[in-house]
């Protein structure tokens, strides 16, 4: 991109930051175009993608021939009023149609992902102008982000780890640039900018790496965090409530990234990590934990015994973490000094900013020492580290952990029993959450006993001295779990968002002027069936009423793709469209994952599909669906 020869070798560390912002935005300003965008786009005439100027000189004459019929309303005004209205309407209907077959033609597949998702959400209707939220929101937004707080002095840190605090490598380097971009920082430099980058200018920014991993000094455009608020869905308009979007730097982010590769192998390595937390982090989903709550509950149908889990939230979970304790914690965990003073320097002293409503001349700046921040590659690890302890608090129950979601779950036949060990556990939680600054929210907590029959009898669960709602049917990590797993409730929602896209489908084909079938069934298997296959193999075990739903939007999918008639055979057009029925897309689902967690030694998942695998010759499943995982499993 540019030549980096002559480059700032001076003590200072942030003059060397300064200096390659300076030489790359100098080299991108003079190479790389702006692009300037409309902010207030309801203030400017926006003409219609079709328009042209044959349409506005046919328009022009419409509109002249309508004056002179008002001003002499004669019949040969009228028949050429009617000749220029029937002229301008011609050519109007011929550029619409020219136009979509444009936008039909220019969906092939050469279009990526994310740009299929943007057309598709303008099909949709997405298209309605920015609402910025009022001024007072965005105030009390930056306020729960940035609480008062009082300048704490730097903590000693004794750890040492020669492994993780060695000086970096240009090949680290080169693995955690980016060719995609995203928002850039204050900084304005994106991650395409920096994977372009000289070898010379390469090895400025690694040296610019190894004296902040040394000397923990961390550069002010860094700190400089922009926040924008976006409105969540479903808002009401007297309680709208905003959700934040962070806007790091992105020299920062790859920084973070080298950080992040190393933690994830020592954490690995030593297995400071329980295998009861499956969130961010390698082979492992949330399928994983979905299946572990699964099968335990199974397998108490089984002996007809039932379970009581517990399903927690924590209130604002990244933004409310103790910053000293957090790295004390990572400390005790001998990440490292030089790591620790870095992390603590970054988290302390970060400049949170809001632009009220978009305007440069209007912002409001907060600083804050408390949370995590949002958008760094390094904060679902941290997370994970500084919560490894609930493990060892939980005793007589079962957890699972994906990011800040968290369940506990145990069985037993005396449902007093199941309570006491359930209280306790909670007990013990909130003490850890408290001691790092977070607190579970009971509004939000619910618990769920699954039995195979109806409960009389339900345990009486309080989080500081608040009750637990109980709810007969939870979603849990984007699948709805109701008391007797019987899938009802989540197929029923899975069909009703499917019906919708599917009206897609039905806007976008056409034998004449619709999208190429190729493109029709890329759509359908990146709109819709992604949809059903997620946790497929885990409700497969349903009853066959709720399974043909699903089997039905599919065949109803396939005729619009094919444009079959309704008496076409349902094998014919699979293949003809080269799409396999759903129960064995199931069941090569189930194969895949159950290859996946039989590649790990010890795995929590396989432990118990084996044991589920081992009752299924009981009564209890003799009329039933055995489950998917455990065919599989057994084959």
């Amino acid at each position: 991109m540019f030549t980096f020869k002559k480059c700032y070798t001076g003590n200072n560390l942030q003059d060397m930051y300064n200096f390659f912002e300076t030489q790359l935005n100098y080299a991108a300003d003079k190479h790389i175009p702006y692009i300037k965008c409309c902010f207030k786009p309801t203030n400017n005439f926006k003409p219609k993608r079709y328009w042209n100027t044959e349409l506005s000189r046919v328009v022009a004459q419409r509109r002249l021939a309508l004056s002179k019929f008002r001003r002499n309303p004669t019949p040969e005004n009228l028949s050429k009023l009617e000749e220029k209205t029937k002229e301008s309407q011609k050519l109007i209907n011929k550029a619409k149609s020219l136009d979509w077959q444009q936008f039909c033609d220019s969906i092939d597949q050469t279009v990526s992902a994310p740009e299929m998702w943007r057309r598709m959400k303008w099909i949709k209707g997405y298209r309605q102008t920015k609402s910025h939220p009022p001024p007072d929101k965005q105030k009390e937004l930056l306020y729960s982000l940035t609480p008062d707080y009082v300048v704490n002095s730097v903590p000693p840190f004794v750890s040492s780890n020669e492994i993780l605090e060695c000086g970096f490598s240009i090949q680290e380097l080169e693995c955690c640039l980016k060719k995609k971009d995203s928002a850039p920082g204050e900084d304005a430099i994106s991650h395409s900018m920096l994977f372009h980058l000289p070898d010379e200018a390469k090895l400025y920014l690694l040296t610019i790496f190894n004296n902040i991993l040394n000397s923990g000094i961390v550069p002010h455009q860094w700190r400089n965090i922009q926040i924008i608020p976006i409105p969540k869905a479903n808002n009401n308009s007297l309680e709208m409530k905003l959700r934040p979007i962070s806007l790091i730097s992105c020299v920062c982010k790859v920084f973070h990234l080298m950080l992040f590769k190393r933690l994830e192998w020592y954490t690995e390595k030593k297995g400071i990590l329980s295998s009861h937390t499956v969130g961010f982090r390698k082979s492992h989903s949330c399928l994983d934990s979905i299946t572990r709550l699964v099968s335990y509950v199974q397998i108490g149908f089984s002996h007809n015994i039932p379970t009581l889990a517990c399903f927690l939230d924590i209130e604002n979970a990244y933004n409310n973490v103790s910053v000293d304790y957090a790295i004390n914690v990572l400390d005790q965990l001998k990440i490292g000094s030089k790591i620790c003073n870095y992390l603590w320097s970054f988290l302390s002293e970060r400049r949170l900013r809001i632009k009220i409503n978009n305007n440069s001349d209007s912002i409001l700046t907060r600083w804050t020492n408390r949370g995590l921040a949002q958008g760094d590659p390094l904060s679902p690890l941290i997370f994970n580290l500084i919560t490894y302890r609930i493990g060892q608090l939980a005793l007589n129950v079962v957890w699972s952990q994906y990011a800040d979601d968290f369940v506990l779950y145990i069985r037993d036949k005396d449902m007093y029993k199941c309570e006491r060990y359930m209280q306790s556990a909670l007990d013990s939680i909130v003490v850890l959450l408290g001691e790092l600054g977070l607190q579970l929210s009971p509004s939000k907590s619910q618990f769920c006993v699954f039995s195979r029959g109806c409960r009389r009898i339900l345990p009486t669960l309080k989080i500081n001295g608040c009750n637990l709602s109980f709810s007969e049917c939870i979603k849990y990590l984007g699948m709805w779990l109701d008391r007797s797993l019987r899938w009802g409730k989540h197929i029923n929602e899975l069909v009703e968002k499917c019906c919708k896209l599917l009206n897609i489908l039905k806007v976008l084909a056409g034998s004449s002027f619709g999208i190429h079938t190729i493109y029709m069934r890329r759509l359908y298997i990146a709109l819709i069936r992604s949809r059903m296959d997620y946790g497929c193999f885990i409700y497969d075990s349903s009853a066959k009423s709720h399974t043909l739903k699903l089997n039905k939007v599919q065949n109803q999918a396939l005729r619009i793709i094919g444009g079959f008639i309704k008496s076409s055979p349902i094998h014919v057009m699979e293949s003809e469209l080269h799409i396999i029925p759903l129960s064995l897309r199931r069941q090569y689902l189930a194969y895949k994952f159950s290859l996946k967690i039989m590649s790990w030694t010890d795995n929590e998942t396989t432990i118990n599909i084996s044991d589920l695998s081992a009752l299924c010759n009981r009564s209890y499943w003799e009329n039933k669906r055995k489950p998917l995982l455990v065919k599989t499993y057994s084959d």
